[in-house]
């Protein structure tokens, strides 16, 4: 009889609504956004959750908005939210803070550029995609060492783990934007030896 592959269960949470323009990109190190009261209510709803899900370990980017989100989960679970570095947003470098009307005005060819290509293109400063998905790999792969055949969360955001779907599953990179994460979605990826298995992606628990 064959074996069923033991695997590694990890629970990716989305932030929930942060208090910033969607058409502004993110500039966490100088900002750092907190949660709207909205993003509040949809945080305490995705933690939810975690009521019937029994974790071994909580772990978030270090930004505001992912803590504040891991919070009620900390709450529910009772574990200890760890910090990771390698989960934060991708860095735009010195187009960080910037709306995007703002980036085409001042760096057309550059913002053309961009367009063409999403993967490899970066403004100076910045991370390619290719960067971020080396440093995720590495922060995903050491969760997983240390929690082999466990259950955990990782809050992060919505590159980040549209990210590791599309690694998990070898898709093609330039497709991670076809995933669709929503603020304070709850997806589900298993990670085993010989093969990954996707549980669920984009579960919502608030309306």
């Amino acid at each position: 009889m064959r074996s069923k592959e033991k695997s590694t269960k990890i629970i990716f949470v989305r932030h929930a609504q942060p208090d910033f323009p969607i058409d502004r990109i993110y500039c966490d190190f100088d900002e750092d956004p907190q949660l709207t009261q909205e993003g509040l209510k949809q945080a305490r709803v995705a933690a939810e959750f975690f009521k019937d899900v029994s974790i071994e370990a909580l772990y978030a980017s270090p930004a505001a908005r992912t803590l504040a989100t891991a919070e009620p989960i900390s709450g529910i679970t009772g574990h200890a939210i760890t910090t990771v570095e390698g989960l934060r947003e991708r860095r735009f470098g010195h187009w960080e803070g910037l709306y995007f009307h703002e980036i085409e005005e001042k760096y057309p060819n550059d913002y053309l550029d961009w367009k063409k290509d999403k993967v490899n293109y970066t403004p100076e400063g910045g991370e390619t995609m290719v960067h971020v998905v080396e440093r995720l790999e590495a922060a995903l792969g050491e969760i997983i060492a240390r929690h082999r055949g466990q259950t955990v969360a990782v809050v992060s955001h919505v590159g980040p783990i549209r990210v590791c779907v599309t690694r998990a599953f070898e898709m093609p990179l330039h497709q991670y934007r076809q995933i669709r994460i929503d603020y304070a979605s709850i997806s589900r990826i298993d990670y085993g030896e010989t093969q990954n298995n996707l549980i669920f992606l984009n579960h919502l628990r608030y309306i």
